[in-house]
């Protein structure tokens, strides 16, 4: 499900990757996020969510590690071997020691819930500026889909469908 921006359209802050396997948690990050300029992708299964990943890509991923299905724990391994250039921040309402340690492997940061709208809207803005500040370090990021050109060691790229 895609949440197109509402607000002003021009201020296009982003793309951002969501799941979570409970349908009010989505629509809220959903809500929140496009509220503030980002163009949200929710899904609450983690298969539809590689899929997306592996079709485009995303400024940002938020994926929930909960422990019922452990499909968030499978999901953020499968993001980092798929996208390694794309942050990820984790939440959990399970901080077990298993979370935690497949959090600080994989995820830049870990938001446990319950969190407020502020604390969520602080993760994702500090997530993506580390990875603007990495990008301007290595002088690299990889071409993005939807024949944009994206800045690689100095040269311009022009990404083809």
């Amino acid at each position: 499900m895609v949440a197109p921006a509402q607000r002003n359209s021009s201020k296009q802050c982003g793309s951002i990757l969501v799941f979570d396997g409970e349908p009010v948690m989505l629509d809220l990050l959903a809500v929140v996020l496009t509220r503030e300029g980002y163009l949200v992708t929710t899904t609450p299964r983690s298969e539809e969510a590689l899929g997306l990943a592996s079709s485009r890509r995303f400024d940002l991923a938020i994926a929930d590690l909960g422990l019922r299905h452990r499909d968030g724990c499978h999901l953020v391994r499968k993001l980092r071997q798929l996208s390694p250039e794309t942050p990820i921040v984790a939440t959990t309402a399970y901080p077990a020691s298993e979370v935690v340690s497949i959090a600080e492997e994989h995820a830049e940061i870990l938001l446990p819930k319950p969190f407020g709208i502020g604390e969520l809207l602080g993760a994702v803005r500090e997530a993506l500026q580390r990875q603007l500040r990495m990008d301007r370090e290595t002088g690299s990021r990889l071409p993005a889909p939807d024949g944009l050109s994206a800045a690689m060691s100095g040269a311009q790229l022009r990404a083809s469908a």
